[in-house]
């Protein structure tokens, strides 16, 4: 099986970011699954590979194309040193994030790897569905990070659909569910005129585009009784109300997966733990996860999409699925 390019930012140089970094690839089973790519600095590398005293070898390159396999490899991407303040908040900091992060989205899209993993602290926008992945659970919200003062205002049917439609098709195509099915969250603790003006309609409308979208239901129906067991995804109506259950009911294989129909990209669930810069006690699980997870996702594509390049002709011609068809793209 081809070995996956695996493009890493090297998140936010004050936290642990390099330490999760370093503690992944200090294991050399982990350079068989993959080619890691850093984008970042090796004088940086260096730094905090003696001040965690780890033994973590790699290799510098200068293009994503000279990427050495069975190596950690980093990427120099600034001419000037970057000066480390563990613990700290800086404009230096944040500013080498940004470069990490700017460099590996333009490889990215000239396709010089596979898959982009983010160390933890970066900061992305992104258009497309954020999903909480762990081994009991995939959620995501419809708002997202929207304060929940704005969330309730720009709730609407259009919108709730638009999510329900990106999220069943990254089941389908991502994670490789055939027809997933997706419990809907109420907005309101006791039904409402969200739950019934927009929520409901909007579950109405999926059913009839052939989506199993079920609900709404409370958190206390859901996750009181185990209930999210018995779904294959779970969309919240804000951010916190996905967060809440999910910490509750996670562990440290947490990941957090960007879903973007071009891209496949996935991050730690926890940022860079300032408080815990240099002391070496940060568990790289999460993040190791993060590398497995958008392994998975990919090579799930590559089925999905060959499965789907010259399926079977049908006996019948279904007008459903035209209508399914146009609504997803």
């Amino acid at each position: 099986m081809e070995k996956l390019k695996i493009g890493i930012t090297h998140g936010y140089t004050n936290g642990v970011s390099y330490e999760v970094i370093l503690k992944t690839f200090e294991e050399p089973t982990m350079l068989e699954f993959c080619t890691p790519i850093v984008y970042g600095s090796p004088k940086l590398a260096i730094y905090h590979r003696k001040t965690l005293d780890l033994s973590t070898n790699f290799t510098t390159i200068q293009h994503a194309s000279e990427a050495i396999e069975g190596k950690l490899n980093i990427k120099e991407c600034f001419t000037d040193e970057v000066k480390v303040e563990l613990n700290s908040e800086t404009s230096e900091a944040e500013n080498a994030m940004q470069t990490s992060l700017k460099n590996a989205l333009t490889d990215y899209e000239e396709g010089h790897f596979d898959v982009l993993v983010s160390a933890p602290g970066d900061k992305l926008q992104h258009n497309g569905l954020t999903i909480l992945i762990n081994q009991m659970m995939r959620i995501a919200s419809v708002t997202e990070t929207l304060p929940l003062t704005k969330a309730t205002l720009n709730l609407t049917i259009e919108l709730v659909l638009e999510k329900l439609r990106q999220f069943n098709k990254c089941l389908e195509r991502d994670f490789l569910y055939t027809q997933p099915r997706i419990a809907i969250m109420s907005l309101n603790p006791i039904a409402g005129k969200e739950e019934e003006e927009i929520i409901k309609p909007a579950i109405g409308q999926a059913n009839e585009e052939r989506i199993c979208a079920f609900g709404p239901y409370t958190a206390e129906q859901l996750f009181g009784s185990n209930a999210f067991t018995h779904y294959d995804g779970i969309l919240a109506m804000y951010h916190d109300q996905a967060l809440t259950p999910f910490n509750l009911l996670t562990n440290d294989f947490a990941v957090v997966y960007f879903a973007n129909k071009e891209r496949v990209h996935t991050t730690t669930l926890h940022g860079a733990e300032l408080q815990n810069a240099g002391k070496g006690t940060t568990p790289c699980t999460s993040f190791t996860n993060a590398i497995y997870t958008a392994i998975d996702i990919y090579r799930n594509r590559q089925r999905f999409d060959e499965a789907y390049a010259n399926p079977l002709p049908k006996l019948f011609h279904d007008k459903r699925e035209d209508n399914r068809k146009n609504n997803i793209e």
